[in-house]
């Protein structure tokens, strides 16, 4: 029985790689990525690429977009220039920078990006490619995929209801104001009940209202013991815990590890 190759071109303890287009690669087999989500961008070249069954013209500049376990292959001109990024999962979970994951949901509801120019797009590769600080690499990480999308056009599920809640729910998190661990009063912000708000997250994102709080209220937790000299009690009633405890098991429900854990580790 034939089975779909299945490639892994990132080391074990890495979670992003840049490199140049490897110009013996212009024509490949379908197949799929072990647990990485891979980004190409395309300065110079043309042909086809094929993602799950749908085949695009590639027009530069351009990026493609291939999520983790679409089965895809291409045939390119050569020479090829461009770059191939490569990050996994963990990597934007770990960010401490709401806006990577975000983007990263957005980016990843295409298949093909046409770009109307290079820009500083070829510069942010080259910079990620040699960086290995992690705070860095985010900073440029989040700065790419803000020119990418500077580019992109509204679609029309854009102007669906479902992802109208999904972003203003998404908005609200973003804001300044302190994050409050209760579905219902982002809903009730929001002119609707929780259960349509979890079911548009749901259609949008596949996560349900609550696995989008309670990935805000981390991020924001991991934020504040990292940036700040608060006591792990302050950050709990910050983010609206009644006292210490609830938030450690919360925290640790979703982690592993304990707040006081987690700060250890990053001290």
């Amino acid at each position: 029985m034939d089975t779909i190759e299945v490639k892994d071109k990132l080391e074990q303890q890495k979670l992003l790689k840049v490199a140049a287009f490897d110009n013996s690669k212009t024509t490949t087999k379908p197949h799929k990525h072990n647990g990485y989500l891979e980004l190409v961008f395309l300065s110079s070249t043309s042909g086809k690429h094929v993602i799950d069954g749908h085949e695009s013209s590639i027009k530069t500049p351009c990026l493609l977009i291939i999520r983790k376990d679409c089965v895809h292959h291409w045939e390119l001109t050569t020479p090829v220039e461009g770059f191939v990024l490569l990050v996994k999962k963990l990597f934007v979970d770990q960010s401490l920078d709401f806006e990577v994951a975000r983007m990263v949901d957005e980016i990843s509801k295409f298949d093909t990006i046409y770009l109307k120019e290079i820009g500083i797009i070829p510069t942010l590769l080259v910079l990620l490619s040699q960086e290995e600080n992690k705070i860095c690499q985010e900073g440029l990480f989040r700065s790419l995929l803000a020119k990418i999308l500077e580019d992109t056009e509204k679609t029309e599920q854009a102007s669906s209801l479902s992802n109208d809640l999904y972003v203003r729910f998404v908005e609200l998190l973003n804001t300044d104001t302190p994050i409050i661990n209760h579905v219902a009063y982002y809903a009730e912000l929001l002119n609707t009940s929780p259960q349509n708000l979890s079911a548009a997250c749901k259609k949008i994102s596949n996560s349900t209202a609550s696995q989008i709080l309670a990935a805000y209220i981390l991020k924001e937790a991991k934020r504040l013991i990292f940036y700040t000299n608060n006591s792990i009690a302050e950050i709990a009633f910050a983010l609206g815990f009644s006292d210490k405890s609830n938030f450690s098991k919360y925290f640790k429900r979703y982690t592993g590890i304990t707040p006081s854990e987690f700060k250890r580790q990053h001290s």
